[in-house]
């Protein structure tokens, strides 16, 4: 695949050999159902990861930590420290368990914007709860995130829509990022996954808040419903913004089926990078 170099993808994650053995089992499924490349139970080096972004035309990604019930699939310092080594590929995202005290969970956000030099926080309401209920993203367990993020500048990324692991769906419901929004216009945020099935609530979002933006992780542009096609098209063509959940999907898969759709080099440019750095204010 031959491609200008230029997306930058809004949401993957490195997985080591060692961070593969890590997956709650909550996640395995989906994993099949999704049809994903081995490095997502295997692992890989980091140089493989980076010679799978060249050959796709990716030119950064956003780096995700992830967590499970205080498991590390991948840390905050790992992520700042593949960060730190290849500044030209990578951007930091960090997680927080956002079920301690509210002071604690400030620190932590303001240890990895200061610290880590991380541009983002990312949140799964799902993992907070007890396996059948989850939180969701108006609970006061969030203020203090979206507070000190307001704060330090720095963006929200909360995952919306039904979850693919076995864990509650009704806490990703996109409507409950409105109060966040209103409270905190000053704080971007990211409602990632789309939001199926009920992505028409967070299209119409977007829309709405002028920090708020639709991202499409884990959903390939060929599963796209067609009002989303016509929001990344028309109405909402600057307030989404690409992302592949990597290795969920692949990046030459996702851009692949974005060019099948027949939007114009510019909608394109837009899709895979422009809104994206406007959004997180990246200094490239």
């Amino acid at each position: 695949m031959s491609r200008e170099c230029i997306a930058i993808d809004a949401w993957a994650t490195h997985i080591t050999p060692e961070g593969a053995t890590r997956w709650p089992p909550e996640f395995m499924h989906i994993f099949n159902k999704y049809e994903s490349p081995a490095v997502m139970t295997e692992g890989q080096s980091i140089e493989e990861l980076i010679q799978e972004m060249d050959e796709a035309g990716v030119d950064k990604l956003i780096l995700s930590a992830f967590h499970y019930k205080g498991e590390w699939v991948l840390s905050n310092e790992e992520v700042a420290q593949y960060v730190k080594q290849y500044p030209d590929r990578f951007i930091g995202a960090g997680g927080v368990d956002v079920m301690q005290k509210p002071m604690a969970v400030a620190a932590e956000v303001e240890y990895m914007a200061k610290e880590l030099n991380m541009c983002c926080v990312r949140l799964e309401p799902y993992m907070c709860g007890d396996g059948m209920t989850g939180l969701p993203p108006n609970d006061k367990h969030f203020w203090p995130v979206y507070m000190k993020c307001s704060e330090l500048g720095i963006a929200v990324a909360l995952q919306v829509g039904h979850t693919g692991p076995l864990l509650p769906s009704e806490c990703g419901r996109p409507i409950y990022l409105d109060e966040g929004a209103l409270a905190f216009p000053d704080l971007v945020i990211l409602g990632c996954h789309v939001g199926q099935p009920w992505h028409e609530e967070m299209m119409t979002l977007a829309w709405k808040h002028p920090n708020v933006y639709l991202e499409t992780s884990a959903r390939s542009p060929r599963q796209w419903p067609e009002s989303l096609v016509k929001f990344a098209r028309t109405w909402g063509q600057d307030k989404i913004i690409w992302a592949t959940d990597y290795p969920l999907l692949s990046f030459d898969r996702t851009l692949t089926e974005l060019e099948e759709l027949g939007v114009s080099e510019k909608l394109y440019r837009k899709i895979v990078r422009d809104n994206v750095v406007r959004a997180l204010k990246l200094d490239l």
